[in-house]
């Protein structure tokens, strides 16, 4: 029960940090925002590594959250880019989808057999995603108050959007995939080595781009929400993988479009349509099986 706590706090956090980056991102390049939120994620992890200490440190655990790292690194940097494109209801779809298939099939490659009820919360939890992050998509994409050449623009974007949010399911799930592979007593330790790839290689791939620009102040304030956030979606997934199982874990972590549609609508007062309606209530079909499944 714990677990699926953590899992979905996690899920929460990501998605919330998600949003915040994302609406950094709108006002400057997406890989010098991310490599801003992974440092302040770096710092307020060292903060709570220095007061509560928690975990070992074993050399092999900084390797896999290195590796995670870079997925981190690829997923954030892109996602941001395709939230910031279009509606953050629909940037989303693809990456959820990705994201999620990704861990799930590693899980059970790796010998992982969740409960019939579980896998069925596990199974749920996938459509759900989808359907709360792609329910807006057709406002943006087939609008018929168009020209001929704004709808072809819109199709350009549209194909970026998807490329990019495939590879930010990769990203992700590459990330989850690494994470789990740590030892139960690394505790937050793993997140050293994650920050410290993903930061090293943002800033090669700024430096190489020439982006390098200072950052408005007034951004900063979302950029430090981000990066506690995503500090905190990291830690509360390591503290759901010490007793839950890595399939599921993963399934409600990758739930986080949830919170990132929520926040567009209360925010942006981006509008939830009947599909993504259904898909939050999906979501929440899929929490509590998982739940039932883990208990």
């Amino acid at each position: 029960m714990v677990a699926v706590l953590f899992a979905a706090l996690s899920g929460i956090s990501y998605g919330a940090s998600d949003f915040a980056g994302a609406y950094a991102t709108k006002k400057a390049d997406a890989a010098l925002i991310t490599a801003a939120v992974q440092i302040v994620s770096l710092l307020s992890l060292v903060v709570i590594l220095v007061a509560l200490s928690p975990g070992q440190l074993v050399t092999t655990d900084l390797w896999w959250g290195a590796l995670g790292g870079l997925g981190a690194a690829l997923g954030l940097s892109t996602f941001y880019r395709a939230l910031a494109i279009g509606p953050m209801s629909t940037a989303a779809s693809m990456t959820a989808l990705v994201s999620a298939l990704v861990p799930i099939l590693a899980g059970l490659a790796l010998g992982e057999v969740p409960g019939t009820i579980t896998l069925i919360g596990v199974a749920v939890s996938i459509p759900a995603g989808l359907l709360v992050s792609i329910g807006g998509a057709p406002v943006r994409l087939v609008s018929p108050d168009l020209g001929p050449r704004d709808r072809v623009a819109s199709q350009t974007d549209a194909g970026t959007t998807r490329l990019l949010s495939v590879l930010a399911g990769l990203g992700f799930g590459l990330f989850f995939v690494a994470l789990s592979r740590t030892s139960d007593d690394g505790g937050l330790f793993p997140l050293i080595g994650a920050r410290v790839a993903s930061i090293t290689v943002l800033s090669v791939i700024i430096t190489v781009r020439g982006v390098w620009a200072a950052i408005e102040r007034r951004h900063w304030l979302v950029i430090a929400i981000a990066g506690i956030l995503d500090c905190g979606a990291n830690s509360f997934y390591l503290l759901a993988l010490d007793s839950g199982s890595f399939t599921w874990v993963a399934a409600i972590s990758s739930l986080y479009p949830v919170s990132t549609v929520i926040l567009a609508r209360v925010v942006l007062k981006e509008r939830i349509t009947r599909i993504q309606g259904f898909g939050l209530g999906l979501a929440g079909g899929a929490l509590t099986l998982v739940t039932i499944g883990a208990t």
